[in-house]
């Protein structure tokens, strides 16, 4: 029983030393310089090495495309490594890759992967501690290797849900959700009037299978202290513990505040970022190195109430609190007025009979700052897994979509936020610094990757979430099926389906919205260049995993 009861006492009995606190020869004291954290302004061999979350496009796909719109480019360990779905990947083998590595000019490493095999694995116990330590030892031998690496790391702070798996498991999803957030609220915040609840709730769910969940997160939570650690003593450059689809109460609110409590008692809180989210960190942290020296400012304008009124759905915290570690972990800072870009983000309107106007006043404002030149990102986190199809719809009509920095309204909203501000972050440190080195034809690439993943992203957020998909999931059920647990002949099938559906409207989408449009290049002094869209030469598209959760899209531009 100890490991039941050792998390859910809010994790107090988990001693540093079950782990150990390796000390790294030439630890830095407080103020002393951080290795990796003199990195160049511009990257020298383009360059860099991600070790993914998982192999589905948010964490394979999205970073590099945030990558190349920079003209960078993404080295990921072999495909037969990364596992897929439920098959785990090779944290072993990975660790072996990322020592042979070389020829790059950072590391963004999630431990996730490393040490369990994906972010799916890390929902279960299956991977020992030991197992886990002895794939993250890689870290640190990747420092002793390259002493002067930016080596970035992150990891999730475990969601309170289980993985839907399509089995009976899925019954007890919903009431282990209930019992972790009472567990808190009476266990670790002292409210015993909800402890009839909290027995009964507990009552309801087997044994083995709150086991296995308390030592997955006993498991995980001691890694993250050893990550915290591996920042102090300097194996680690910068780290981010995202809270995967988290709640104001729960199992995750306890490990958080634990966590930065070690951060602040080892003086690192300046290196460590927690906040909600999970998917969108690959590519946030490619794009802090990428923009590393140039030190961005944001200012953030709402399309509805403030972001300090509003928490998103699966969040914890203020959305504007949300947005300001983002922003931190990217290298940058949000600012009241001038500033580098600006970032647009969707809230709620104070009264649903202000929406319509409020929205029309938001574009109308992004439409001003774009005809001002100034850089846009807009970001829309207001409803969870899709687009606001009532704010792109009036962008397709009034904005010249080509024209910004990013979107991005996939899943939470810090999945959001994140992925356009990767994106958007990436491309503007790209076009900041293209006054001086490559040629303008070499500027044409980043350009098309850039126009490419910015269709990718509004085709995929919105007519893919709000019309394809919702087609997709009626479908399967008329047929018996699951649509998150499909069989390898009804994955084929819906690989056409949904392929027959999904080109033509990626087709019309793109000669509606970017043929005939310009993009930037590049700048040289006083001197902007530009090229027009001309074509969509061709458009991948197929189901990545065996659900209709999530789709591959990856369209191929070309200019006139």
């Amino acid at each position: 029983m100890r490991r039941r009861t050792l998390l859910a006492a809010g994790i107090g009995g988990l001693a540093t030393a079950a782990i150990g606190r390796p000390a790294f020869a030439g630890s830095p004291a407080a103020g002393d310089p951080v290795p990796g954290g003199g990195q160049s302004a511009r990257l020298r061999h383009g360059a860099i090495a991600l070790v993914p979350l998982d192999d589905r496009p948010v964490n394979t796909y999205c970073p590099q495309m945030t990558a190349a719109s920079a003209g960078v480019r993404l080295v990921l360990p072999p495909r037969e490594l990364l596992g897929r779905f439920f098959t785990p990947g090779d944290g072993a083998a990975i660790a072996q890759w990322l020592g042979t590595v070389d020829g790059v000019d950072g590391y963004v490493i999630s431990v996730s992967m490393l040490a369990y095999g994906g972010l799916i694995a890390s929902r279960t116990a299956t991977a020992t501690l030991e197992q886990a330590r002895a794939n993250v030892a890689a870290i640190r031998a990747l420092r002793a290797a390259h002493p002067d690496a930016v080596i970035e790391v992150h990891d999730t702070i475990q969601r309170l849900a289980l993985t839907s798996t399509g089995t009976p498991l899925d019954a007890y999803i919903s009431l282990l959700v209930q019992w972790a957030q009472l567990y808190d609220r009476v266990v670790n915040l002292g409210q015993e009037e909800l402890r009839p609840q909290l027995d009964a709730v507990r009552a309801q769910i087997p044994d083995e299978i709150v086991e296995d969940y308390l030592a997955a997160r006993a498991r995980n939570h001691e890694i993250n202290r050893l990550m915290v650690h591996w920042v102090a003593d300097g194996t680690i450059s910068h780290l981010v513990l995202s809270e995967d689809d988290t709640a104001p109460f729960g199992l995750a609110r306890a490990e958080r505040v634990q966590l930065e409590a070690l951060a602040a008692e080892l003086g690192v809180t300046d290196r460590v970022e927690i906040f909600p989210g999970a998917d969108e960190v690959d590519a946030l942290l490619v794009a802090r190195l990428i923009a590393a020296g140039t030190a961005p400012t944001y200012r953030v304008e709402y399309a509805g109430i403030s972001g300090e009124e509003w928490t998103a759905a699966l969040e914890g915290i203020p959305f504007a609190e949300n947005i300001r570690r983002h922003v931190a972990a990217i290298g940058g800072r949000v600012v009241d007025g001038d500033a580098d870009i600006v970032l647009a983000v969707n809230t709620p309107s104070a009264q649903p009979s202000s929406r319509g106007a409020d929205l029309d006043a938001f574009v109308a404002r992004i439409g001003a700052l774009l005809a001002a030149g100034t850089p846009v990102i807009v970001v829309d986190p207001l409803t969870v897994n899709r687009a606001d199809h009532d704010l792109v719809a009036r962008m397709e009509a009034r904005l010249d979509l080509a024209a910004l920095l990013s979107y991005s309204g996939w899943n939470t909203g810090g999945n959001a936020l994140g992925l356009a501000l990767g994106h958007g972050t990436a491309r503007w440190a790209y076009l900041k610094r293209s006054g001086s080195g490559s040629g303008v034809p070499e500027m044409a690439e980043p350009a098309r990757a850039h126009a490419a993943y910015l269709l990718y992203r509004l085709v995929k957020d919105d007519t893919w979430k709000n019309v394809i998909q919702v087609e997709a999931y009626a479908h399967a059920r008329e047929q018996g099926w699951n649509p998150l647990a499909l069989t390898a002949e009804q994955k084929s099938y819906f690989d056409e389906w949904v392929r027959a559906r999904l080109e033509p409207a990626t087709e019309r989408y793109f000669a509606e919205h970017f043929a005939g449009h310009s993009v930037t290049l590049g700048r040289r002094g006083a001197r902007t260049f530009t090229a027009t869209l001309g074509r969509l030469d061709s458009v991948h598209i197929e189901l990545p995993w065996d659900r209709l959760f999530e789709v591959t899209l990856e369209p191929r531009v070309s200019f006139a």
